[in-house]
């Protein structure tokens, strides 16, 4: 078995590490980089299985289980595929809207996803607050890292809400702003110090996946990420591009 044989069964089986052959597992083992990657990977794919699963109604399971178990009356016939399609439809919808994308690099898949997960309301943010300064102080007693210049107007957004998280084995933070009237724009903030694929200094690149329009860039020792799902121009706008 190659490396790129291993890699590529160890990447179907993440979820359930005992599918993987032994001999894929033994090469993740003994390969520092491989195992490395499978850990990352992995814990990427747990991030996702846990924000799907989060967006299934409680009880759910319990009430296709029940409903399977009672004769086969007709309300009943009718409810369990009616239960099973609305499960289905809550996994493909939520699947729909997941915007990150495997070819990202792994710092901006995770920033995403998180940002993801705060936006549809799977996460929880940490503090609420209309005021940036009292955000930027309530980031600093969490010990998270507070941006220290911003480019263009994208410190003037109003603020919202602010959250710490961690991000390619750092913590970083994600402050929540109003782009647009009931748009949010999301800023995730980090250290960049040996930040594999870190975006360029000062000049955001833009980048759409799903219906997410992103700008990357970095400023010093910090990197940044700021995603909405507002319109590509409103976010360009913030650099003074449109």
């Amino acid at each position: 078995m190659t490396r790129e044989e291993a890699q590529l069964e160890l990447d179907a089986t993440t979820l359930r590490p005992q599918d993987a052959s032994p001999e894929a597992r033994a090469m993740a083992e003994s390969d520092p980089a491989l195992g490395a990657w499978l850990e990352k990977r992995t814990a990427f794919d747990e991030d996702v299985a846990e924000a799907f699963a989060a967006s299934i109604p409680a009880g759910l399971r319990e009430s296709i289980l029940q409903a399977a178990k009672k004769p086969a009356k007709r309300p009943v016939r009718w409810m369990l595929p009616t239960l099973i399609s609305a499960a289905a439809a809550v996994v493909l919808g939520w699947f729909m809207l997941w915007p990150v994308s495997g070819e990202m690099p792994s710092w901006q898949a995770e920033s995403l996803a998180a940002v993801t997960k705060v936006e549809y309301g799977v996460t929880r943010v940490d503090h609420l607050s209309r005021d940036f300064e009292a955000i930027k102080k309530l980031l600093v007693a969490d010990q998270s890292p507070t941006p220290v210049r911003l480019p263009g107007t994208v410190g003037g957004m109003p603020v919202l809400a602010c959250k710490r998280i961690q991000v390619a084995g750092r913590v970083a933070s994600i402050i929540c702003f109003e782009i647009q009237p009931g748009k949010e724009a999301h800023l995730v903030v980090m250290d960049n110090n040996a930040l594999v694929s870190a975006p360029p200094q000062m000049q955001p690149q833009f980048q759409t996946s799903k219906n997410w329009h992103m700008a990357s860039w970095s400023d010093g020792t910090q990197s940044f990420l700021l995603a909405t799902t507002a319109d590509e121009a409103a976010l360009k706008k913030l650099f003074g591009l449109a």
